[in-house]
């Protein structure tokens, strides 16, 4: 129990209820807001700095809904609008309710969910119903409401206001299309409504608490999700209509704040950012923070601030300890390059990690592409994330931005309860990079695949189809540094399990750096997975163990539930679901690399049942299916060769090489096909010389023949997946 609620607890026994209520009003201008919330009404004290919160009160002896409330700077209580007993009511620093009398003005029956007060003066608004103004001067027995807006003239739904500090403007954010309004108050005291401008907002809401602080910022918080957002209004002759989110406080459908306009928000138990103040560190200028919470860091401490240290200043200069301790680099930052980035979870709770770098050395983190890690889920200890710095990155020193948090969606700014904010300095380094696009830069070949392999199946060609792209990339002497192999799933008619990978042939799995290498799954890079496979002799780039696994089946007819992009006139798949990228970037350069399309394959995954053909009843990593020509990795069997329908004869001292015969049927046709186009694939179970009948003459003259087989004006159109 907080010393608080103990206080008050104490406070209620040794007094009677009336002379608590009597004799406590707030001590001074209170720094947090308070939101009324529920029925019965809870009442939460809110960090605005961070959005901390905790309950302050479960029982105001209200009995129901407590709305509309504001705070008086002239007697220090809080008042509010009692909807029980449809009257105002006092509220003390025991959170306990008084309800007064409104002798006349307001109309009956009627209950108010906007309120605030300025200058002793209490002012409700009701949308069709009007606003009025009560002057708590009068006395408790002698209140009288006035009208200074009409019925007709009420049309904004609201739900809630607030009083600009010191000269009174009313502002509020409406709820339609989330619009500030400013209230202006004519010589006879009549309140008219402006439109000032878009907060930007949008979705649902409901700005159920608005208030304001000394600054002459505004927050308003949304009661769907508790988001608290601030608009900045501190120059009343150039005001800015859009808001920013500030932090993340309780949410509530029936919900309405209350705050001492006059004192500034201060922030306690925080953890600020310290890099310059371009970067957004300062409270002042919504800058990261975090209410300090258990087991939630990065590495092994977390000290706290009152206010941001600024660099140069720093957190660590004032007497604490270092506690940019949770990020190191193992690797430099190079234009075009992968770093790696060592990043430590102190604590015993998992959190969600982004960070952000200023590529561009414009001062802020709001470029393009300048989130270079997003919401990855990470649990206590050491973790190696791979983030690529772009080519046209500035060179020289700039900074870098992390966060941790308990839940997902950080941003590099606004305050949030639990985990740390650690800045980095960061120096990117000039690298003049080329690129070599095979078969272009942003188009495709496609590779097409039957699986039954060494039988020829119902050689439909669509077990596994994938368009393909391979970017060589060379360093300034014109070497080669890194693969970058670009692929979408196209089809997938298989009834087996299939993977898929690529071998690069001659380049010794020495040579390539394992750490760095890293797959990109739908725009994701997948950190914690290594694709170098091991024991190979050659590099070979494990892209999938089971392509299977990386798509949802359609909702078609037929059998098409186990497919994917096979059935005729099933086409509610048609969206990528997998594209991937891998990178393979190289320790030592090299001058010249395989031949185009390098070596890429299918293969069946261990354990897993792939046809009567074999001798075993799994033939694992021992089968694998590549173009023709092609040689199998050092994983692989060749036992398969020259069985059932294979006529190849595969020798390990011609493979790889020009003269390896691989993979080769009678007469020459192949289990794997790479056609130079984006292929319009068979449909399912229609053999794919029956789709495209120049393919036989093609494959029997050794690809001299009808090189244009492929084309779809050379398709029998009705036998394509479309």
């Amino acid at each position: 129990m907080n010393r608080l609620k103990r206080l008050i607890l104490s406070s209620i026994v040794l007094f009677s209820p009336l002379t608590v209520i009597a004799a406590s009003p707030f001590n001074g201008c209170p720094t947090e807001a308070f939101l009324f919330q529920g029925e019965p009404a809870n009442v939460y004290a809110v960090d605005l700095a961070t959005g901390n919160y905790h309950i302050v009160s479960t029982d105001t002896g209200a009995g129901g809904v407590i709305n509309a409330v504001g705070f008086n700077e002239t007697d220090r209580y809080i008042y509010g609008w009692n909807k029980a007993p449809k009257t105002i009511t006092r509220i003390n620093q025991a959170y306990q309710v008084e309800d007064l009398t409104v002798q006349s003005g307001l109309p009956a029956n009627k209950s108010f969910f906007v309120g605030d007060i300025f200058d002793n003066t209490y002012y409700l608004y009701l949308k069709g119903s009007g606003m009025f103004k009560i002057d708590l001067s009068q006395g408790d027995d002698n209140l009288v409401a006035t009208t200074i807006m009409t019925a007709s003239e009420a049309t904004l739904t609201l739900t809630d206001f607030a009083f600009y500090p010191d000269t009174g403007e009313l502002f509020a954010v409406e709820n339609t299309n989330n619009d500030l309004y400013l209230f202006s108050f004519d010589s006879s005291g009549n309140a008219n409504a402006t439109k000032i401008g878009s907060t930007g907002l949008s979705g649902k809401t409901t700005f159920g608490a608005q208030y304001f602080d000394k600054s002459g910022f505004m927050y308003i918080s949304n009661n769907h999700d508790g988001k608290i957002y601030r608009l900045d209004l501190r120059d009343l002759g150039a005001i800015e209509s859009t808001a920013e989110f500030f932090a993340s406080g309780p949410s509530s459908n029936k919900n309405d704040g209350a705050r001492c306009a006059s004192a500034l928000v201060t922030s306690s138990n925080t953890d600020f950012g310290d890099a310059p103040d371009s970067y957004k560190t300062s409270l002042e200028e919504n800058g990261p923070r975090h209410f300090i919470g258990p087991n939630l860091y990065f590495g092994a401490q977390i000290d706290s601030e009152s206010i941001a240290a600024i660099s140069p200043s720093s957190d660590d200069n004032n007497g604490s300890p270092d506690d940019e301790d949770g990020i190191s680099f193992a690797t430099d930052f190079k234009q075009g390059s992968d770093v790696l980035i060592n990043i430590t979870i102190g604590g015993e709770a998992v959190g969600y990690v982004s960070g952000w770098f200023d590529w561009d050395g414009d001062n802020t983190f709001n470029g393009d592409n300048e989130q270079a890690i997003t919401d990855e889920y990470l649990f206590p200890g050491s973790h190696t994330l791979k983030v690529r710095v772009p080519e046209d990155a500035k060179p020289g020193t700039t900074w870098a931005r992390f966060r941790i948090g308990k839940d997902a969606g950080l941003n590099y700014f606004g305050g949030i309860t639990y985990g740390e904010v650690e800045d980095y300095p960061v120096t990117i380094e000039e690298q003049s990079l080329t690129h070599n696009y095979y078969p272009g830069e942003g188009t495709w070949v496609t590779l097409a695949y039957e699986d039954n392999w060494p039988a020829k199946g119902d050689y439909d060609f669509n077990d596994v189809v994938i368009f393909y792209r391979v970017d060589t990339i060379s360093n300034q002497a014109g070497n080669i540094i890194r693969y970058d192999i670009h692929g979408k799933l196209q089809a997938y008619g298989a009834s087996f399990a299939n993977g898929f990978a690529v071998q690069l042939d001659n380049i010794s799995r020495s040579i390539v750096d394992a750490d760095l290498a890293k797959l990109v799954v739908n725009d994701k890079t997948l950190h914690n997975t290594s694709i170098i496979e091991e024991g190979q002799e050659f590099a070979v780039a494990l892209i999938s163990n089971n392509l299977k696994n990386e798509f949802t089946p359609p909702e078609c007819s037929g059998n098409s539930g186990k497919f994917y992009r096979v059935w005729r006139g099933c086409t509610k798949d048609a969206a990528d679901q997998f594209s991937f990228v891998a990178s393979i970037p190289l320790t030592s350069p090299i001058s010249t690399g395989p031949d185009m399309p390098l070596n890429p394959f299918i293969f069946s995954p261990e354990g897993r049942y792939h046809g009567d053909n074999f001798s075993m009843e799994f033939p694992g990593r021992a089968l694998e299916i590549h173009l023709k020509g092609d040689s199998v990795t050092s994983l692989a069997s060749e036992q398969f060769f020259s069985t059932q329908e294979d006529k190849s004869i595969y020798s390990s001292s011609n493979c790889p090489g020009p003269d390896c015969d691989s993979f080769r049927g009678e007469n020459g046709t192949p289990w794997g096909l790479v056609i130079d186009s984006n292929w319009d694939h068979p449909s399912e179970r229609i053999d794919v010389l029956q789709a495209y009948p120049e393919l036989a003459e093609f494959a029997n003259s050794g690809g001299s023949q009808n090189t244009d087989w492929h084309k779809r004006t050379k398709a029998v159109i009705s036998k394509l997946f479309q």
